[in-house]
C-alpha cells in the first residue's frame, strides 16, 4: 500500500470510530444478550454454522476457546469491522481513480470523502451493531475485490478468482451479496465511458462491455448464492438442523410481489436508520441536476439515464436477497445497497462532470449529505444507548415483580414462557426513543433475547420453556398492559415481531 493510502487510511479509520464512540465503549444488541444466555459455542452452532457462516462460526468458537468477556467480543469485533470497512474505503478510492490522468491530491481526497460515506452509509449502522458485524465488513472487502476482478480481468482464470471471492464473500455474510452488483456496474461504466461524442462504434463497444460485465456479475452472484444454499443444506443435514432462512424455489413470485409491494416503505423512512423523506429528498436533487445538466450539454453525458440506472440497480441489487427468502425484510443490514446509492451517484457525476459551478454544487451536496450522515449515525448509535438503560431499568421492575409475587405466594418463579405477538410490533420500541428499528428494539421484546436480558440483568437465571396452551389461555384471559405476568412458577412475556 502506498504511504499517501496509509494516510487515507489512518483517518478514515479515525473518522470511522468517532461515528461509532458510543459503541466502541460497548453496548448490548439483542444478539448480544443472547449470546451471554446459551454461551459461546452454542450461539456459533445455532445462528453461525446453521446459516452458512463460517467465518462467524470460527471467530465465535475462537472466543469460546479464550474465554473471552463478552464485553471484549463485542468491542474487537466492531473495531476489527471498521478497520476493515476502512480498507473497503480505500479500496473503492482507488478503482474510482483507476481510469483518472493524472489526478491531483484534492480529488484523490474528494473521492475517499464519497467513498468513505458509499461504505459507512446510513444502512451500515444496522451492520455494525450485531457481533456480526467484523464478517459482514469482510463480505464487502471480497465482493470489492470481485468486482476488480470482473471489470479488469484480461485473462479467463481471472473470472474464476473473481467467482471464489464472490463466494467467500457469501459465506461471510449473505446479506450484502447485492453490494457486487452494483459496484460491478460502477466501475464497468467508469472504465467503459459511454459519451454522445467520437465514433459511434466506440459507444457501442462500451455499452455492450458494460451489459456483459453486469450479466458476469449476476451470473456468479447466482451461483454464490446456490452454492451457500447448498453449503447450508449439507450442515443442516450433518448437524440435523433445519435451516428456516432459506426460501424455496416456489415462492420466488410471491416474494417478489411482496417486494414491489412494499420497497417503497423501506425508501420512505430507511427502516428507522436516516431521517424520514430525506432519501427522496436527496435523489430528487440529484435527478434534477442531472436533467438539467443533460439539457444545458444537450445529453452528452447522459447524467439522467446514468442516474437512473444507479438507483434502479442498486434497488434491485437490495433486493436480490430477499426474491429468494423474505427474512428479515424491513432490516436495513440487507439493504446497505440503497444506502450506497447517493455514494456511488456523486462518484460517476463527479467523475465526468467538467463544469467548474457544477461541480461546486455537488460538492455542497456531498457536504450536506456527509454532515447529515454523521450526526444522524451519531444519534442512532446514541439512542440505542438510551435503549441498553431502558431495558436494565425493564428488567428491575420485573424483577420487584417477581420478588413481590414470590414473597405474597411462596412460589418461586424459576421458569419463563415468551408469548410471541405478530403485527403489534410497534409495542416492541420505548416511548421516548425517536427512531424505530432493529436498532432501537427493545431487546426484552424480542423472542430470541429477552430471557437472556432479563437473566444478565436480574440474576433470576429462569429456564425458558415452550409456552402451553393451557398457560396461554390464563395469560389472555386477563391480558396485562405492560405485557407480562405470572402464571403459577411460570413469567409469561410478550415479545413483539415482525
Amino acid at each position: 500500500m502506498k504511504k499517501k493510502n496509509i494516510y487515507f487510511l489512518i483517518v478514515v479509520i479515525i473518522l470511522a470510530v468517532l461515528m461509532y464512540i458510543n459503541w466502541i465503549t460497548m453496548h448490548y444488541s439483542a444478539d448480544t444478550y443472547n449470546i451471554i444466555n446459551v454461551g459461546y459455542e452454542k450461539y456459533a452452532t445455532n445462528w453461525s454454522l446453521k446459516d452458512g457462516r463460517l467465518f462467524m462460526y470460527v471467530i465465535t468458537m475462537l472466543a469460546s476457546i479464550l474465554n473471552l468477556p463478552i464485553n471484549i467480543f463485542v468491542i474487537s469485533t466492531l473495531v476489527f469491522a471498521i478497520i476493515i470497512s476502512s480498507v473497503v474505503v480505500i479500496k473503492l478510492k482507488n478503482l474510482v481513480i483507476k481510469n483518472y490522468e493524472n489526478i491531483t491530491i484534492k480529488k484523490e481526497i474528494l473521492f475517499t470523502i464519497i467513498s468513505f460515506f458509499t461504505i459507512f452509509n446510513f444502512m451500515y449502522i444496522e451492520d455494525m451493531y450485531f457481533v456480526e458485524c467484523v464478517v459482514m465488513a469482510i463480505s464487502l472487502l471480497l465482493f470489492t475485490y470481485s468486482a476488480e476482478f470482473i471489470v479488469y480481468a484480461e485473462k479467463k482464470k481471472r473470472i474464476f478468482i473473481a467467482v471464489i471471492l464472490s463466494i467467500l464473500g457469501v459465506i461471510a455474510y449473505q446479506g450484502t451479496i447485492g453490494y457486487l452488483i452494483i459496484l460491478t456496474f460502477i466501475l464497468s461504466l467508469l472504465k467503459n465511458p459511454v459519451i454522445l461524442e467520437g465514433k459511434k462504434e466506440d459507444l457501442i463497444k462500451n455499452i455492450k462491455q458494460i451489459c456483459w460485465d453486469l450479466f458476469k456479475s449476476i451470473i456468479i452472484v447466482v451461483i454464490s448464492i446456490a452454492i451457500n444454499m447448498l453449503l447450508v443444506k449439507i450442515i443442516g443435514a450433518l448437524t440435523n438442523q433445519e435451516q428456516t432462512r432459506v426460501g424455496s424455489i416456489t415462492s420466488i413470485f410471491s416474494n417478489i410481489n411482496y417486494i414491489l409491494n412494499n420497497f417503497s416503505s423501506i425508501l420512505k423512512n430507511c427502516i428507522g436508520l436516516f431521517p424520514e423523506y430525506m432519501l427522496y429528498v436527496f435523489l430528487g436533487i440529484l435527478l434534477t441536476f442531472s436533467v438539467i445538466y443533460d439539457i444545458k450539454t444537450k445529453g452528452k453525458n447522459l447524467f439522467t439515464v446514468k442516474t437512473i440506472l444507479i438507483i434502479l440497480i442498486s434497488l434491485i441489487s437490495a433486493f436480490i436477497v430477499s426474491v429468494g427468502t423474505l427474512s428479515s425484510f424491513f432490516t436495513g443490514r440487507l439493504r446497505f445497497c440503497i444506502g450506497s446509492i447517493i455514494g456511488f451517484v456523486l462518484i460517476c457525476l463527479l467523475k465526468e462532470n467538467k463544469s467548474k459551478i457544477c461541480n461546486y454544487f455537488l460538492y455542497i451536496i456531498l457536504i450536506l449529505y456527509s454532515i447529515i450522515n454523521i450526526y444522524n449515525c451519531i444519534i442512532v448509535t446514541y439512542e440505542h444507548k438510551l435503549v441498553n438503560i431502558y431495558e436494565k431499568e425493564e428488567v428491575q421492575n420485573i424483577s420487584n415483580y417477581i420478588k413481590e409475587y414470590e414473597d405474597k405466594t411462596n412460589i418461586t418463579v424459576n421458569k419463563i414462557a415468551i408469548y410471541t405477538v405478530k403485527g403489534e410490533s410497534n409495542k416492541a420500541y420505548f416511548t421516548n426513543i425517536n427512531r424505530k428499528s432493529v436498532v432501537t428494539y427493545n431487546s426484552l421484546r424480542c423472542d430470541w433475547a429477552a430471557d437472556g436480558l432479563i437473566n444478565f440483568y436480574s440474576n433470576e437465571k429462569l429456564e425458558k420453556i415452550s409456552l402451553t396452551k393451557e398457560i396461554l389461555i390464563e395469560y389472555l384471559q386477563n391480558r396485562p398492559e405492560d405485557g407480562y405476568k405470572i402464571i403459577g412458577d411460570t413469567l409469561v412475556l410478550e415479545c413483539y415481531m415482525y
